[in-house]
């Protein structure tokens, strides 16, 4: 079976393939990974691969390799590329984007979904444009909810990151708050399908795009946007296992000094 991670800067998603059907998953925060193995049993599961994407830092990650070297396990991590499982990337450097969202991308195509916008909604909120080729246009990256609330709170000295909830008509600074950054994250991503239509609209295409979501605030998002809207939680685990059967992952070594910053990946050096 192939054992898929998915490595953000807040949580490590991970899901055993058998196939291409999920027979477990969990999750965990990266700060305790390095219990991932015993907590979650890795040991005793039939894993024949073990392959991920990481946008964390190098730490996080060399933990991560350390836990799984001890159970005989070299982690091949994916690498954003040209192209791979039918989907072209527009990127101005390929290798450039980040590997949560090329898997995303490649998970999405692989469903048929396309076109459409994939919003991963993190630590930060991509906007992914897939047109019904399986050419990624480019996207754009904006803050994701607790980053938006955390920069209001320690910027502003009379607001606090403790959010309400989304109301239309907000009477309170806790529910104005939710209520940003949610109109906010929801007008990217409405942003991103208009420009995503008038492109397609440019070519003759009257096909609807429809609205992917992914992400730890996708559901919060999913009641704001038109119906036909889908979250779908495994979307990069799912890309990060097509990509690895397709044979573009590696076992590699970043430089100490290069910190990966959420959505974009270092050009790595690889190791045998």
């Amino acid at each position: 079976m192939l054992l898929a991670l998915d490595i953000g800067n807040t949580r490590l998603k991970w899901a055993l393939f058998d196939g291409a059907t999920i027979a477990n998953r969990g999750a965990m925060f990266v700060a305790e990974v390095n219990t991932c193995v015993e907590r979650f049993g890795f040991d005793r599961m039939p894993i024949a691969r073990v392959a991920g994407s990481h946008v964390a830092n190098n730490q996080s990650r060399e933990r991560i390799e350390r836990q799984f070297r001890r159970i005989g396990h070299e982690i091949e991590w994916i690498r954003s590329s040209a192209g791979a499982c039918g989907v072209t990337n527009r990127y101005d450097v390929p290798e450039r984007l980040g590997t949560d969202r090329w898997a995303a991308l490649v998970a999405a195509w692989a469903r048929g979904l396309a076109p459409c916008i994939v919003a991963s909604a993190g630590t930060a909120l991509t906007v992914d444009q897939l047109d019904e080729r399986g050419v990624f246009l480019g996207g754009a990256i904006v803050a994701g909810y607790h980053a938006m609330l955390g920069g209001l709170a320690g910027n502003t000295a009379a607001l606090s990151v403790d959010a309400g909830e989304w109301t239309a008509q907000p009477r309170n600074t806790r529910d104005a708050l939710a209520t940003g950054a949610i109109d906010a994250m929801v007008g990217a991503i409405e942003r991103g399908r208009a420009r995503l239509s008038s492109t397609l609209a440019e070519r003759g295409q009257s096909e609807a795009v429809r609205l992917v979501l992914t992400g730890g605030s996708a559901y919060r998002l999913l009641a704001h946007l038109p119906p036909g809207a889908v979250a779908i939680d495994s979307l990069c685990l799912e890309g990060v296992a097509g990509i690895a059967r397709a044979g573009e992952a590696q076992v590699k070594r970043e430089p100490a000094d290069v910190q990966v910053a959420p959505g974009a990946v270092a050009e790595p050096t690889l190791r045998a």
